[in-house]
């Protein structure tokens, strides 16, 4: 992720002044390999973070990818189970022989590093936002 003053055109915001940098496509959109049946069970986890607008109109700014977003999405998804879900679409993706993606649910068409950044930021969140568990008792 970078920090600056100013966030550049297509980087994905992560919070007010973090992003991920954008990666222009190295193919045309007809040649990206489309994924939207690799994310059903985000569903609900796009839906929660989908504050700012709808992504048919704004793509990814439309979401609220940052870490207060991820924090009030919890009221909506349970953090483990997105957890589990986000790396099963890491290693899908990541089988995938393409290097361009696009979502028409996300409304997006990128490298496919870039969008892999972003889920392993969301991965980050979720797992920071997750209750400690249990401490163990002294003996």
């Amino acid at each position: 992720m970078s920090k600056a003053s100013s966030r550049p055109i297509n980087a994905i915001a992560t919070g007010p002044d973090t992003w991920i940098a954008h990666v222009e496509p190295t193919v045309a959109y007809d040649k990206a390999v489309a994924i939207d049946h690799l994310l059903a069970q985000l569903a609900g986890m796009w839906a929660a973070l989908e504050t700012h607008c709808v992504a048919g109109c704004c793509g990814f700014d439309a979401f609220d990818f940052s870490e207060d977003g991820v924090a009030a999405s919890l009221a909506r998804v349970d953090a483990a189970r997105t957890c589990d879900a986000l790396a099963q679409l890491r290693a899908d993706l990541l089988a995938l022989r393409a290097d361009v993606v696009s979502s028409t649910r996300l409304n997006m068409f990128c490298d496919k590093n870039e969008f892999l950044a972003l889920l392993s930021h969301l991965e980050r969140c979720y797992r920071s936002a997750m209750p400690a568990g249990p401490m163990p008792k002294a003996t």
